[in-house]
């Protein structure tokens, strides 16, 4: 990721498919194949809750709908997505606020994005391991909270601030499941 870059490198993205099933579903993953008002949803990512997933009381889970970049139609559409940003006078200015994007995952050898506008909320047993398409890394679940976070709020943060943020926030969990990344130890 460079330093006015939104998105890490592709190799960055996806948790290898031999090493899932050690991390519980959560914020950032996504699920294939989910039915939305009558409509399939080839893909779609979980927004909320994140690493709540497990209680009990979840009954339903908040995601967002996954498109193929191939879906915009004009080259320069495509590469503001991929970008998050445009370049105006030598100034790096936000662009298409409202997507995510999102590198190829395994078994899927296409770039797609998430649209934050496309919002659905489905129940939770529509949301499983077995449905599971593809499991975000913790760094790239921060790339996508920063982008989250302007998306929803307008504030600019660095990387590096949202990363400082959620360290904090796992390191305080003691029911955190899954491998911790090594930026977060457990508190003491």
């Amino acid at each position: 990721m460079s330093e006015h870059g939104w998105f890490l490198d592709h190799e960055r993205y996806w948790v290898a498919t031999n090493e899932a099933d050690a991390y519980p579903l959560r914020q950032g993953d996504l699920i294939r194949d989910l039915i939305v008002d009558g409509e399939r949803w080839t893909a779609a990512q979980i927004v909320h809750p994140t690493c709540e997933l497990g209680k009990p009381s979840v009954g339903r889970v908040q995601v967002a709908r996954v498109r193929a970049l191939d879906d915009i139609r004009d080259a320069a559409g495509r590469r503001l997505v991929t970008l998050g940003y445009r370049d105006i006078g030598g100034k790096h200015v936000v662009a298409v606020a409202h997507t995510f994007f999102l590198a190829p995952w395994p078994n899927h050898d296409k770039p797609a994005f998430v649209d934050f506008r496309e919002l659905a909320t489905v129940e939770r047993n529509a949301i499983s391991q077995e449905a599971r398409a593809a499991t975000m890394t913790h760094d790239c679940r921060v790339s996508w909270i920063r982008r989250w976070i302007y998306f929803r709020l307008r504030l600019i943060m660095t990387f590096a601030r949202v990363r400082e943020m959620e360290a904090r926030r796992i390191a305080n969990d003691p029911r955190f499941e899954g491998p911790r990344p090594e930026w977060a130890p457990l508190a003491v």
